[in-house]
């Protein structure tokens, strides 16, 4: 029995001919945001007026919808230059820095000091262990795979 498997499960469905759902969901905010302007200002202002308020928000709608920079969209781009512009530039690493805090945060206060009875017991199971570990690790290195006939 086969069964169809599929390939690019990355890629939005498309709804309306090449328009994925959430392009026509942008088209339809920002159409409509600038159908709005465009009846508020024409019936009061002449076409000097009210051209320039209403295709600004038409053009931002469609860069946002089918704007693609660098293979990254356009409204995707700009929230990676936002964050560019507000992150430090610099980094500067601090060796251990953030251990101290995790230490103190985190420290058990009920933990009993082991005697030193219980810590060489202790020392003897993780040796033990680590042999164990050794011949486990030597077997598997020892071990060849048959290979096919040629």
């Amino acid at each position: 029995m086969q069964y169809k498997i599929p390939q690019d499960v990355q890629i939005e469905d498309k709804i309306v001919g090449p328009l994925t759902l959430k392009q026509l969901a942008i088209l339809g905010v920002g159409g409509g945001l600038t159908y709005a302007i465009y009846t508020v200002l024409a019936s009061k202002y002449y076409i000097e007026i009210w051209l320039v308020p209403t295709v600004i928000p038409g053009l931002l709608t469609l860069a946002i919808t089918f704007l693609k920079i660098g293979g990254i969209p356009f409204g995707k781009w700009c929230l990676l230059m936002v964050e560019y512009f507000f992150k430090p530039k610099k980094r500067v690493f601090v060796m251990g820095g953030a251990d101290n805090y995790m230490t103190t945060l985190f420290a058990d206060k009920s933990k009993k000091v082991q005697t030193t009875d219980e810590g060489a017991g202790k020392a003897e199971r993780d040796r033990e262990r680590l042999s164990k570990i050794g011949e486990i690790s030597k077997a598997l290195d020892t071990y060849s795979t048959p290979h096919p006939a040629a």
